[in-house]
Order: structure tokens, then C-alpha cells, then sequence
């Protein structure tokens, strides 16, 4: 499980750095203009940034969740028929 979770670190960690990338491509901003942004334009993006890693910390804590209940309503248990019941009810006679 341990695993799974640093799995999921590393996709979320690419996937942010690609929509910062993706940002910075739709801006034209250059290597050279990355460190001529203010400090209040870089603490925007780090706003940004942070906020996106929640959205995704959240939706891999509900994706889990979800897996994790799936299996619970697996094992409730079956709907038997009329002629099923019937023919337990004869072989406990």
C-alpha cells in the first residue's frame, strides 16, 4: 500500500509539472522570463499549484474510498428465489 501511495505521488507530482509547463506555454514564458517574475506572480503560481495538489490528493483519497466499498456491497448477500427457498427449506426438514 505504502507502494501504491508513492506511485500516486509521482503521477500527481508529473501531472502538476506538466500543467505548469502547459501554463507557462500558454503565457510565452521562457526560461529567461521565469526568473524575471515578481514575487507576488510567483506566489500566485505556487497558490496554484498547491491548490491543484489538493484537488488531486482528494480525488485519490475518494477513488480509495470508493474501491474499499465496492467489496463490502460484494458480499451482501444474494437474493434467493422462491424455488431456492423452497428447496433449502426441504433439505433442512
Amino acid at each position: 500500500m505504502s507502494n501504491e501511495k508513492l506511485n500516486l505521488q509521482d503521477i500527481s507530482s508529473s501531472m502538476m509539472q506538466l500543467f505548469v509547463q502547459d501554463v507557462f506555454n500558454k503565457n510565452n514564458i521562457s526560461e529567461e522570463n521565469k526568473k524575471t517574475l515578481s514575487e507576488d506572480q510567483k506566489e500566485k503560481l505556487r497558490k496554484v499549484v498547491a491548490d491543484l495538489q489538493a484537488q488531486v490528493d482528494e480525488f485519490v483519497k475518494n477513488s480509495k474510498e470508493k474501491k474499499e466499498e465496492k467489496p463490502a456491497a460484494e458480499e451482501a448477500p444474494k437474493n434467493t428465489t422462491l424455488r431456492d427457498m423452497m428447496k433449502n427449506r426441504k433439505k433442512d426438514k
